[in-house]
């Protein structure tokens, strides 16, 4: 059975997610009418990306009313199903983003440029032979977006963006057999996406 990629499923969720999060906020934000206070410091986390075995963990600090810098940690536990090779692999993802905020606070809309590092390590087995691998990239793009922030310091935080990826394959040994299984898994996975998303709720402080 082929499987959906799972960028795809968070995408999805994501969308579903947002425009029902967007319409309650901006409901409150109208009937509440008060005045959010000033924070330069924002702890996230992403509350369903769990489900697909993906942990994120960003923090953002403002270092003028205007300019923010974003440290984003990921790890991701990639799932046995995608091929045939009986492999087991994880990953993780270091990212850095500058945000220039237009309000002059924490919770405004945004537009950012963002450096990412990922890579992949596993191990598998086909044809009787055991294999390790790597897959690394790095990825720049842009992205843009928009935090919400209640006087709680509770917030919602909503970017997309996209960039230009440079990848990279290394396995132990090499043979067609290794490659062609790492191929499906990569096409199966959508290892490499330049894609920049972030649906995350955490405290601004």
């Amino acid at each position: 059975m082929k499987h959906v990629k799972t960028p795809l499923k968070i995408i999805a969720i994501l969308i579903f997610s947002t425009l029902f999060c967007c319409k309650l906020i901006a409901q409150e934000k109208k009937e509440s009418g008060s005045k959010t206070r000033e924070f330069k410091h924002a702890l996230n986390i992403c509350p369903i990306a769990p489900a697909f075995g993906i942990y994120a963990l960003n923090y953002e600090y403002l270092f003028s009313p205007k300019n923010g810098i974003l440290a984003r940690l990921e790890y991701e536990d990639v799932p046995k199903a995608y091929t045939d090779a009986n492999i087991e692999s994880s990953g993780m993802a270091y990212s850095l983003n500058y945000r220039r905020h237009f309000s002059g606070q924490m919770e405004s809309l945004f537009l950012g440029a963002y450096a990412r590092f990922k890579t992949y390590e596993g191990n598998g087995e086909i044809d009787s032979e055991k294999f390790d691998f790597t897959l690394p990239s790095f990825t720049i793009g842009l992205n843009a977006g928009k935090r919400w922030v209640w006087n709680s310091g509770f917030n919602i935080t909503l970017s997309a963006g996209y960039g230009l990826s440079i990848d990279k394959r290394n396995t132990t040994p090499n043979s067609i057999a290794i490659n062609s299984a790492l191929d499906q898994l990569e096409k199966e996975y959508d290892f490499m996406s330049p894609l920049y998303g972030e649906l995350s709720i955490g405290f601004a402080f």
